[in-house]
Order: C-alpha cells, then structure tokens, then sequence
C-alpha cells in the first residue's frame, strides 16, 4: 500500500510537470536569454538587436508571425541608440501585427514625432 502511494505522488508530479512543458505559441528564438544577457551586461544589446533583426528575418522569410512584442523590443533598442525613425517603423509594425497593442504603440510613435518635431524647430 505504501509504494501505491508513491506510485500516485510520483504519476502526479509527473502529469503536473509535463503541463508546465507545453510548447509554445510561437518562435522566440533565443529572446529570454538574449534579454537576460543584456540586462546583465548592457554591452551586449548590441548583439541583442543583431540577433532579434536576424529572428524577425528568419521569422518572415519562413512566414511565421513575429511573436508580441518582438517588433516593439527591436523598436526600443533602434531608439536607445539614436535611431528614432526605425523605431517608429518597428512600433508601427508591431502596432499592426498585434492589434492589442494600438494604444500604446500610438503613444509611442506620437511621442517620437513630438520630440522629432521639436528638434527640429528648436533655435540653432
């Protein structure tokens, strides 16, 4: 009677373990941990951005859809570097792709074009 309470603890464990491993929706490709070694060492978003550019590449060449959010990261890292016009095109992207996301991908690229806007009439 005891090892068929383990048997059941064990079957269990097991059935609730491999709910956790479902697979995903979509193809993240190495995102988690280009993330994660990026906030570790900020020197390496570079390679962050050089490798979400190749994912979505690959990503549209094999016509998968983007998963949410990815055009938008590449967005924010187009503008930490100095490129707001890029991210402009990625949040634009990522405000079609993922309706959901209008909102806040509409205040992004307003704010963008406001600060544009103001450089440009700024007094030089």
């Amino acid at each position: 009677m005891r090892s068929l309470g383990k048997l059941a603890m064990t079957a269990s464990a097991a059935a609730m373990l491999g709910g956790c491993a479902a697979p995903s929706l979509y193809n993240w490709g190495g995102y988690e941990s280009m993330l994660y070694a990026g906030y570790k060492d900020p020197a390496k978003m570079e390679a962050m951005r050089l490798g979400l550019e190749a994912h979505i590449a690959d990503l549209e060449n094999t016509r998968q859809k983007a998963p949410p959010g990815i055009y938008a990261e590449l967005g924010t890292l187009y503008l930490q570097s100095g490129s707001s016009d890029k991210a402009v095109a990625m949040y634009t992207r990522e405000r079609n792709a993922w309706p959901e996301s209008k909102g806040l991908m509409d205040a992004m690229i307003r704010n963008l074009e406001k600060r544009e806007q103001i450089k440009s009439e700024a007094p030089k």
